[in-house]
Parts: C-alpha cells; structure tokens; sequence
C-alpha cells in the first residue's frame, strides 16, 4: 500500500508499506504491539507506524535524503499531528566525513615503530574481553546486507575496507590502521563488559539483544551520495529483533576511523552529540576532543558529561555518557586491589602486564601491585598508556601517573603525566635494594583546566608495564654468507657477520674469531684461523657488519667444511650460548677462475668429468656444458653470468649420486 503524508512544511511525502513486525520501532516511549515499515518512495528513508490492538498510536517519518524528521502521537479518536523533530535523536546525521582520497606512500603516516601490524587471520580475531556478555563487531572484511532500515531495503552489497583503489588486499598501513581503529575503540570501552571484536563467528554466536556491529567499507553511494563519515541509529542496543544493530563507517584515515567506530557505537548505545554554540560536532580544544563530538586527530579521546568549554547537548539534557552506557552494558570488573592490602602480587620479570582504570565518571580507581626483590639489582621500568607504549600519537583514552615506592615507603620511580600519550610513559633504570615493592597507577589529566586540557570525568582505559632485573649484555654473531663457498686450498675467502648486542645493558669492545670443522657441529674446539676482527663497543640494541678475509691452509683435504664465527664472551655477559653463529659451508676443490680481464670468450666443457672427486670452473664469460658428464660421487660447482646446458644432439648427464651446482653470478678471482 501506499501511504501519503502531509509534512508540516507544505509537502508531501510518499511511501510503501512493505512489512509489519512484532516490535517497537525507534520510539520507545509509544504504546504499541506492532510495527508497520514503510520506505519512501523517492529518497531514502521510512516511516514507522505503531499499532495497539490494531489502532495507530504513532508515527514516526525519517527523511534521510533531507536529513528531516516528524513524529506523531495519535489520541483515542485516531487523531494524530506529524510535528518536526531533531533526527540526530533517531539516527547520527552527517557525521563529518574526513577526506577520503587514496593515501599515496609519501602521504601515508608512518606506521609507529612498536606499533603492531598484524597478519590477516590474526586481524580476524580480535577480541578485548573475549569473556564479556556484550559485543560490538567491527565489520572490516566485506560482505551483502539487506533490511529494511537501510537502503530502503535494497541490498548493499559493500566492500572490504580499503584506504586506496585496491579492495581486495590489505597493505601494511592499512592493516596497521585497522588494528589501530580496533584498539582505539576497545581502549574507550575498556571500562565496560564489552568485547570489541573482529570476528565475525563471535558476533553469529551472540543473542541479538547483546551484540551490534559497526561495518567499516569504502561503499556508501547509497547513503546521500558519500555525503557523511558514518551512521547508525540512535539508542537500539539491548533490542532483540536485530533491525537496527547495524551501522555504518566511511571514514578511512587513522585519524579518524577509530574515533568514527566510537562515536557511532555510543550513539547505539542512546548518547547524543556534543556540540557548542557553533557546530554540531565539537572538535575539541588543546589535546582533548569528545567521542560524540568530532574529535579527529586529538592525543585524548574521551567520553564527556558536558564540561567543557561553550558545551551543548541539543537533544538530550544533562547527558552522561559514562552513566548511558553503564546503564546498557555494566561495568567490567576491576581486576586490581585498590590499596596495598589487596594489591596484586607479581613475580619478576613481568612483561607486557595490561590493567584497566575506571574512569572517574564511575568512581575513583587506584590498581596497586607488588613485588618482592630478594636481593639487590637493577630494575628495568617501562609503564604507559598502552597505544603511547606502542608510539602512537592519537586516540587514547587514559592519561596516567604511576609511582614505584620502595620498601622504606620512598617513592624511588615516578611517571608525570605529559600532553601526548607517547610521552606518558615511564622508562627507566634504577638500583634497587632488597624487599617489597609496591607499583600504584591511576588516571591524572596533565592539565585539568578545561580551556586548556580536561577534567578527571572519562580519564581512563588500558595502561601496560614490564618491569625486569637488568642481565648485562648479550653479544651475539649471526652469519650473512647465504651459500656454500667454492675454492682451492690455500685461498682466502670472505666471512660477514652481523653483530649484535641483544642485551640490556652497553656491551665492551670485543674480539670475533673464527672456527673450522669437517662437521657441520663446528665449535670453538676446533681448528681456529688465525686472522681475527676486534669488535667496537655495542650499545643496548646496536649491531654491526664485519667481513674478514680468511685464508685456508694449503694442505688442506678436498671436501665439505664448515664455519663459524664467535665473539668472545664478556665478563659481564651472563648468556655466552648464542656468541656463535650458524656455520657457513665451504666447499674444498680443484679448479680454475678466469676474471673479466683472463677470459671474453665462451669456455666449453666437453667430455665426462674425471678426477678430482671435487670440482670446479668459475668464468666472467659464458661457459657451456656439452656432453659432460658428472660421475656418481664427484661433485662439480660452476660459477659464471651466464651457464648453457647442452646444445642440438649434445647434451650432458649427472649420474645418482653426483652434484653440479651452479651459481649465476660474476666470480672473484684470486
């Protein structure tokens, strides 16, 4: 059926009745047992009609293509009156949509040293607290939706998430940038029982009451010709029939697809938009920016009540969007005592150890932890904000302080809370005496003055530390050589090893040596050359690249050997098992090299192989082989630009049990 309407701006609006449910619609506070859903005929968008024992109670028209709305409430007589209504309480409403042009290599932001890129099957199973009742399912990877509250019903076949023209292949950025998104967004739930996930099979095996999902994809001609960053309906979580659990993200750039996947969650969650006097969506000031403002780009991103500067709320008086989601999903259990008595014990070393705070806007929140040092050291301290640990430099929701006290009660390390999040960390070293340690970590804004910074309201979300007993330094020597080396006795070949110092501490000059052996368990036991290489000092995590010419003894036997290079051990160095690099094979033979300036013209190999069992010929021109024959037993390398195998009725044989190896490569001559 068609339903013709008359708007109070003296038009008309025309839609199709095209089902009826057993629920409400998106008016809640209207009596009803039925819905009717109708789409409009010309545009986007639909109208709801609610039903009591068969009579209309309400109506309500959402106008997507000129972002209007009216609602009805119909008396006993059947009477009711369409009156204009704010649509941002019913559905987000052109959200700001940050630029969406394909990010070039040069344009792209560096993905942060620490920060994490994750394979594709790991980027499908994120989960922040895979034992919450509760999900919100960020859709990255593409698929078909149909219902009525989208696109008129029409199906939406979208595409994965994609920052450039290629919608089938994640780059590293934007697999960075998606892992960021999704941390971004579990960080500003960390308080609550939700589980911010990735996978699509958490999100089947949850009740529709429990569960939204948030489809980030580069299609969005459907809605108003691109002309927003996202959208979703307003106050729908915890509804059981699934028609409106879905909405929508475009924005794409790190800067704002976490802060996008946040800000349409809370609206299904029933918060509004924080505006001021001038726009709809606040950006923020200073550092700090509002989740359901339009923070892209700030350091802190942080659910609000309001208190910043010129604050506004057009629809929803005296929101607390803390409170509004409390009230949806439940508080997340705080897993650290709050006091010494009921701090959590720790045992040395501790690494990556994660914790929540609860922000203010639930109630003050102190996580204390101990630990005990049986004897004196020194303790390395790493402690932050955890995307601030990782080096990133937005969206993070906790601004921390932190301090180490000692067993004599001096506080002997301290974290000062900063304006940017990577430098919110405490990294340090420190002599430690023995006893009982105790860690407090809680939520302090680095400047509490709202026209400058923030309140302590939505300060809070996920921190990391590590805390370990320094071990000195750790030399060790890895080999580059990448193939066995060919050449006669007495000559030198070239060894290059990476150095390495893996430890925690400077490492002192040092010595590297070289071994070798018949057997590939080469050890320092063995035959040593006598050419060696000084190594400088290495600082904490510094390496170096040393080639050394070695020379091999003339008497030595035709066959296979092995090489190692060891740095000599330190006398602070407590790990010396991985001084020694993997051996490098060398290959004892007879043969001949003829360089560029020996030899232009082709060399033809003819005839079987005869002795010795070890051979080889090495050329800068051409070699062709014809009618060789290589014997069962003999091993023959060949070494040249260019290497022809056979010609018309001539070709050549390798017998079981026989090697011909063959390196494409220009030969150094000794």
């Amino acid at each position: 059926k068609i339903l013709s309407l008359a708007l109070p701006d003296n038009r008309y609006i025309d839609s199709e009745i095209i089902e009826a449910y057993p629920h409400k619609g998106l008016i809640q506070d209207i009596a009803a047992d039925e819905t009717r859903i109708a789409t409009l005929t010309s545009g986007l968008g639909n109208v709801e009609i609610y039903l009591k024992q068969g009579q209309i109670t309400g109506m309500l028209v959402v106008d997507m293509s000129s972002n209007q709305a009216y609602r009805a409430t119909f008396d006993s007589s059947g009477k009711g009156i369409l009156s204009r209504e704010d649509p941002n309480a019913y559905y987000c409403v052109s959200y700001p949509k940050v630029s969406s042009a394909p990010q070039t290599a040069a344009a792209a932001p560096d993905i942060a040293a620490a920060a994490a890129v994750p394979d594709l099957e790991t980027l499908k199973k994120l989960q922040s607290k895979p034992d919450a009742r509760n999900v919100l399912y960020i859709n990255y990877w593409g698929g078909s939706y149909t219902n009525a509250s989208w696109n008129n019903g029409t199906t939406i076949n979208y595409t994965a998430f994609s920052q450039d023209a290629d919608t089938i292949h994640f780059s590293d950025q934007e697999r960075h940038d998606m892992w960021m998104a999704w941390a971004e967004t579990a960080d500003d739930y960390a308080p609550f029982d939700i589980n911010v996930t990735t996978d699509a099979s958490v999100f089947a095996a949850t009740p529709s009451y429990r569960r939204v999902q948030l489809i980030a994809t580069t299609t969005c001609s459907w809605y108003n010709n691109c002309g927003a960053g996202g959208v979703s309906y307003v106050d729908i979580f915890g509804r059981s029939d699934g028609r409106y659990d879905t909405g929508w993200v475009w924005n794409k750039s790190l800067s704002s697809l976490g802060m996008t996947l946040s800000h349409e969650s809370g609206h299904q969650m029933g918060l509004g938009h924080w505006s001021n006097s001038s726009a709809e969506y606040d950006g923020g000031h200073g550092n700090w920016g509002p989740i359901m403002g339009g923070p892209f780009g700030h350091s802190y991103v942080q659910w609000s009540k309001g208190e910043y500067p010129d604050a506004v709320n057009h629809y929803i008086a005296d929101q607390d969007d803390i409170m509004m989601i409390l009230e949806k999903l439940g508080e997340a259990a705080d897993e650290t005592g709050s006091d010494i008595t009921n701090a959590i014990k720790l045992t040395l070393p501790v690494t990556d150890q994660q914790g929540t705070i609860h922000p203010q806007g639930l109630a003050k929140d102190v996580d204390v932890y101990s630990f005990d040092l049986p004897s004196p050291a020194t303790l390395k301290i790493n402690l932050g904000p955890s995307l601030g640990l990782m080096g990133e430099t937005m969206g993070t929701t906790l601004s921390v302080q932190a301090k180490l006290v000692d067993p004599s009660g001096q506080v002997v390390a301290e974290l000062v809370p900063t304006g940017s999040p990577i430098d919110n960390v405490l990294t340090t070293r420190l002599q430690a005496n023995a006893g009982e340690y105790h860690l407090f970590i809680e939520a302090l804004s680095y400047d509490t003055d709202w026209n400058t910074g923030f309140g302590e309201y939505g300060n809070g979300g996920y921190y990391s530390f590590s805390i370990d007993v320094q071990l000195g330094p750790d030399l060790i020597s890895v080999a580059q050589n990448n193939h066995s080396i060919v050449l006669s006795p007495g000559q030198y070949f070239e060894m290059t090893s990476t150095l390495s110092n893996v430890g925690d501490t400077d490492a002192n000059a040092s010595i590297l040596r070289y071994f070798m052996s018949a057997s590939n368990e080469v050890t320092p036991n063995d035959s040593e050359f006598t050419e060696s290489t000084d190594i400088p000092p290495l600082s904490e995590g510094e390496s170096i690249i040393r080639s050394q010419r070695l020379l091999t003894a003339t008497d030595t036997s035709l066959g296979h050997y092995w090489v190692i290079s060891c740095a000599d051990p330190l006398l602070d160095e407590h790990r010396t098992d991985n001084n020694c690099s993997f051996p490098v094979e060398i290959v004892i033979a007879e043969g001949s090299c003829e360089s560029a300036t020996q030899s232009s013209t082709e060399t033809i190999l003819e005839g079987p192989l005869s002795n010795p069992t070890f051979a080889y010929h090495k050329s800068a021109a051409p070699i062709s082989l014809l009618d060789i024959q290589v014997s069962s037993g003999h091993e023959f390398y060949l070494q040249s630009p260019i290497v022809r195998l056979g010609a018309p009725g001539k070709g050549f044989s390798v017998q079981a049990g026989a090697v011909l190896s063959i390196q494409s490569s220009f030969p150094e001559c000794q």
